[in-house]
């Protein structure tokens, strides 16, 4: 009975921990976010692939040069295994710019998969990834229209495709291999390297 306290314990610790860290970046609260990673964190994402430090440093230059995002959370799943942690977070990112004047806001809808790790009694995130799954766009102003350019959106993953269509619109490139829905080969190396990691292995 005490091991499973404990373990309710950790695993609401946890929760606390990979919530906090999107609320945190949300809130431009840059300390708050970065206390949520252990130093030599990894976090591989749509327009980032690097430490967790180096993530709150560019999602703080990202937020300074107004181009904010909201992250709607679902309920975090946690695999415990002593020190170590898999967490599963639902969640819907939307952003907004501008495509030739008008307004559009994409919504991404994913899966973060992290690792969460007690280092010195205190648990904080060694890796996060995300699994995308689809998201779509549309114009904030319902009397105005954009026109994408049909072969370039075509040209990207069905999982991020306006996200990456925004990405590119905003002089960054993105990223053709990162884990989708659309292909359940790009997620299973994933899902088998966390797994590996919960065990034991790295």
């Amino acid at each position: 009975m005490q091991d499973r306290m404990l373990a309710v314990l950790d695993k609401a610790e946890i929760t606390e921990v990979v919530q906090t860290e999107r609320a945190a970046r949300d809130q431009a609260q840059w300390t708050r976010m970065l206390e949520t990673y252990h130093a030599d964190a990894l976090v591989d994402v749509s327009w980032f692939h690097g430490s967790g430090a180096e993530f709150v440093a560019a999602s703080q230059r990202m937020y300074d040069a107004g181009r904010h995002s909201a992250h709607l959370m679902g309920p975090t799943l946690v695999r415990l295994r002593g020190d170590r942690a898999l967490a599963h977070t639902p969640c819907a990112v939307t952003a907004r710019m501008h495509l030739d004047g008008v307004e559009v806001e994409v919504t991404t809808h994913a899966r973060l998969h992290e690792r969460v790790e007690r280092r010195s009694g205190v648990w904080r995130i060694a890796r996060m990834g995300i699994v995308y799954l689809r998201d779509g766009l549309v114009v904030v102003n319902p009397s105005e229209r954009v026109v994408l350019d049909a072969a370039q959106l075509a040209a990207y993953r069905p999982s991020y495709r306006f996200l990456s269509y925004l990405l590119a619109h905003a002089g960054q490139r993105p990223r053709p291999d990162l884990p989708g829905a659309d292909r359940p080969e790009t997620v299973q190396p994933l899902v088998d390297s966390d797994d590996a990691w919960l065990a034991g292995a790295g």
